[in-house]
This record gives structure tokens, sequence and C-alpha cells, in this order.
């Protein structure tokens, strides 16, 4: 029965030392909330591109494919592009259930293949737009913006938005007569949407906000216009603070 007593009366002192310090950390904080936003124009775009070829055997099919691919190639490398520019999306290849015709063998079989084209400078994009819609694509099609270095832009938004919390509390401890003392705990915060940081809310994580266009014709004149992107961070920082300057 002692030892009960006495084991009831340590963990009473033990939870009520932990609460008073709880308590005293509680009261001594400073919680500011920065935020940051990079407005990054468009630097790469990606268009989708749908090759078809047919023939009498599937071996015509996709050799009949593979020449288009390599005459379609040569001309976006006479632009500068690269192999590295370009990848394979999807490949598909057999009988053509769709347009086989009775008097003639020719069109037995069909080769698709779906292309994506990287563009790594903007001014290029009319001019590849051109030579993809000289091939006779099957599609041509999805013009996609985006950023190349957007981890470094996500990076540099990271240091802003700390630096923003960082002036915040300063600011604040001058006007009120206290002072800052150590970092005590740092959240990353998400936006949940293109607006402004939702601080009631404990998201995590920074955010880029992307955007896309379809393009469904074309005209003389500049044809394909870029997009800005919205890179944004906040951190939510709650500080130690002291009873004076």
């Amino acid at each position: 029965m002692n030892r009960f007593l006495l084991a009831l009366v340590t963990q009473l002192l033990v939870s009520t030392h932990a609460l008073s310090q709880e308590t005293s950390i509680t009261t001594n904080q400073m919680i500011v909330y920065g935020t940051a936003t990079i407005e990054k124009a468009a630097d790469r775009a990606q268009v989708n591109l749908t090759l078809k070829a047919f023939g009498p055997t599937l071996e015509a099919a996709i050799n009949e494919t593979k020449k288009k691919v390599r005459d379609v190639t040569a001309k976006l490398f006479s632009l500068g592009l690269k192999e590295s520019s370009l990848y394979t999306s999807s490949f598909n290849s057999g009988d053509n259930f769709e347009g086989k015709a009775f008097w003639s063998s020719s069109r037995d079989f069909r080769t698709q293949i779906d292309m994506v084209v990287t563009v790594d400078s903007l001014d290029l994009l009319e001019p590849v737009v051109s030579v993809l819609a000289n091939a006779s694509p099957e599609r041509l099609s999805n013009i996609v913006f985006s950023l190349r270095s957007d981890s470094l832009q996500k990076l540099e938004v990271r240091r802003l938005a700390i630096a923003n919390a960082q002036q915040k509390a300063t600011l604040m401890a001058g006007q009120l007569g206290i002072a800052l003392g150590k970092v005590l705990f740092v959240e990353e915060l998400l936006s949940p949407s293109d607006g402004d940081f939702s601080v009631q809310q404990p998201y995590a994580y920074n955010r880029m906000a992307f955007s896309a266009v379809t393009v469904t014709a074309m005209g003389g004149g500049a044809a394909f216009f870029g997009h800005k992107f919205s890179v944004k961070s906040g951190v939510r920082v709650v500080f130690e603070i002291r009873a004076g300057k």
C-alpha cells in the first residue's frame, strides 16, 4: 500500500512539473508566419505528337512509321534540338481494323507512335510546331508550359519566406519591447489555392502553381504565348521571447 501511494505521489509530481514547463513555454512564445511568392515566366514547353502509318504487313507499317519519325527528328535537330529533347511516350502496332480495304492489302496493318517534344527555348516553339505540323501527324496537341529550374525557384522562395518571418518577428519585438530568443519550432505551410496563405490551417510543404494550354489553331504572327508561374512558400516560426530588450 505504501509503495502504491509513493508511486502515485511521484507520478503526480512529474505530471505537475511537465505541465508547468509546458505552460511556461506556451506563455513565452511569439508565433509568426512568413510567406513569399516568386513570379517566373515559363521557359520550357512540351508538345505531344502522334504519327501513324499503314502497310500490307506489320513490318512494312513499322518501317513506314520509323521513316516518318526519322524525317521529323532530322528537321528538329536542324533547328537545334537534341536527342534528349525527344522521347516516345507510347507505341502501338497491329491489325488495322478501322480502315482495312476489301480490294487492297496496303492498309491491313497500322503502327502508331506518340512522341513528346521538349523545347527549352520558347523562341523555337513556333518553328518546332511548324515542323511537326508539316509531318502530317495524326494528332498535334497539348502545349504545356513549365519552368526548367523549378527546384531552384522553390529553394529561393523558401529562403524569402523565412526572411519574411524573421523581419516580422524583429518588428513586433521592437514594438512590444521584448527580446527574441531561440527558435523553438518551424513548420512549412502550403497555400491551399493560388491566393494568400491560409495560416489558420496546418498545411505541409510548399507549392508551385502550374498552368497549361492546348493549341487549337495556327495563324500568322505570334501564335503561342507562355505563362507566368507563381512559386509560393510559407513558414510558421515559433520564437522564444524574453521580458526585456
